[in-house]
């Protein structure tokens, strides 16, 4: 009954309506129209089936579905493509026999998945935006520009070697076959010694280093090349700068060419600095002099000199001629100072001033070390005599600087502590042997001092020779001081 009283006819009764049951589709239940005797097995809807079903795409079905009615469609409602009778006109459409046909297909359906794998894949990275909009996914462009560094590092590897390697192959070729060489005569004026024995390829080095010639291998070729190779002969030879190789090994085989060497020693050298000038300036190196001075005797040194030739080479100057040795050049000089000594007639004069030989010799090696001008050696002279006659050291600083083998003006406080017995300062008496090579005028002014009572001299100005004399101690320390003030304070 409705609410106003009336009563629902039976067939309208709410209370009655039941809801329908859903249908439901038993997958174990056979289609219907699989059973179709039309439906052909390699017909196209057959074959549409066959791949769009739940068997071919994987996909299964809900657990509840609808009855799978011929009529019907899934959710219940009439097919509509179906005719009354129950056939389906529109399949002989897609009966294509054997031929492809697109949506259909029973081939290229793998192409397609791949084709919708590599989509869905690009389709979740983010698009690149160029400059002028988005572009499509772009290869690693870091792995790109790193492709090329291996191999040009392997090229490097390859080519920096071999180009080391050719340079310097190179440069061996050129030194040895086409070394550098000047051309022409050369200029200028140099002496070279060539020693007894020597070879093109020892003598090289030398000219190459003296500027004769522009590198060792164009001389020692050059001497390969000459008529004469092994003709060189010792001697000073009077050659020329920047010589074309050829041209000065033609001079060193020319005698002609042999020069004599002029060297000058000054007055009151050491042996040492006569040794190390001679070994510069002779063409004779210093060891063949040192050689020689070890074994003194075949000097002829006088008797006097008791083996030492300290003081007896007389300073002067000589000419080395050609082929000349150290011996005779040490023993020219030794000659020398025993005619200097026989002018002065030495032996008489020594006598004369109760000196012997070798004290006069010792004296006058004083007088040329302490001296400043050769006119105040005479004054210097008696100053010694006078000390020596007092016996009062002689407190001379150059005794005191060749025991040390130093050189100087002054002697410092500490140096005066020297024990050694050259040091006047705290032995009396004369030195045990001449620290210089005095000239004639120190061995004269030895044997003919001037006369006075002084007892001190300084020369103040070392660089004017200025020396002053004095017989006070307090006039002597005004003077010395006046000299450390010169020293400190030099003038120009």
């Amino acid at each position: 009954m409705s609410e106003n009283g009336t009563s629902w006819p039976p067939n309208q009764d709410p209370r009655r309506f039941q809801p329908p049951k859903p249908l439901h589709h038993d997958p174990r239940d056979r289609d219907p129209r699989a059973a179709d005797p039309r439906r052909t097995p390699d017909s196209p809807w057959r074959r549409i089936q066959e791949r769009s079903g739940p068997q071919a795409t994987g996909w299964q079905p809900a657990a509840a579905s609808y009855d799978a009615d011929p009529g019907r469609d899934q959710y219940g409602g009439p097919e509509p493509y179906r005719q009354d009778g129950g056939e389906d006109d529109h399949d002989d459409r897609y009966d294509t026999g054997d031929r492809f046909v697109p949506g259909f297909g029973d081939y290229g359906d793998e192409d397609d998945e791949a084709d919708d794998s590599a989509r869905s894949r690009s389709a979740r990275r983010p698009r690149e935006r160029g400059p002028k909009g988005p572009k499509g996914p772009r290869p690693p462009r870091r792995r790109r520009r790193l492709r090329w560094i291996a191999p040009l590092v392997a090229l490097l590897v390859i080519l920096i070697p071999l180009g080391i390697g050719g340079s310097y192959v190179y440069h061996l070729y050129q030194d040895k076959y086409h070394p550098a060489d000047y051309s022409g005569a050369g200029t200028g004026h140099i002496v070279v010694q060539v020693t007894a024995g020597e070879t093109p390829t020892g003598l090289a080095p030398q000219l190459a280093k003296l500027g004769v010639v522009a590198s060792s291998r164009a001389f020692v070729l050059a001497a390969e090349h000459s008529s004469n190779p092994n003709g060189l002969l010792p001697g000073f030879y009077g050659m020329h700068l920047h010589m074309k190789a050829s041209q000065a090994y033609a001079l060193l085989l020319n005698q002609k060419n042999l020069v004599q060497v002029t060297v000058t020693i000054p007055e009151g050298w050491r042996l040492s600095q006569i040794v190390a000038y001679l070994g510069a300036k002779s063409g004779i190196p210093a060891s063949a002099y040192q050689a020689v001075l070890k074994n003194p005797a075949q000097l002829h040194l006088p008797a006097y000199a008791n083996g030492k030739p300290e003081g007896y080479l007389f300073p002067a100057t000589y000419e080395v001629v050609p082929h000349e040795s150290a011996l005779g050049v040490l023993s020219g000089m030794v000659q020398r100072f025993n005619q200097e000594a026989t002018q002065l007639n030495l032996a008489t004069a020594a006598k004369q001033v109760h000196l012997t030989e070798s004290q006069v010799i010792v004296m006058a090696s004083l007088v040329e070390a302490e001296g400043g001008r050769t006119s105040d050696y005479p004054k210097i002279a008696r100053v010694i005599y006078n000390r020596l006659a007092q016996g009062i050291p002689l407190e001379l600083d150059s005794t005191v600087l060749y025991a040390l083998n130093t050189y100087g003006i002054i002697a410092s406080d500490q140096q005066l502590k020297s024990s050694s017995p050259y040091n006047t300062y705290k032995h009396k008496g004369l030195t045990p042997g001449p620290i210089d090579n005095p000239g004639a005028a120190a061995i004269a002014a030895a044997v003919n001092p001037a006369t006075g009572n002084w007892l001190y001299f300084v020369t103040v100005n070392p660089k004017t020779g200025e020396t002053l004399f004095t017989a006070s101690q307090a006039q002597f320390e005004q003077y010395r001081a006046e000299l450390q003030h010169n020293l400190a304070h030099p003038q120009g």
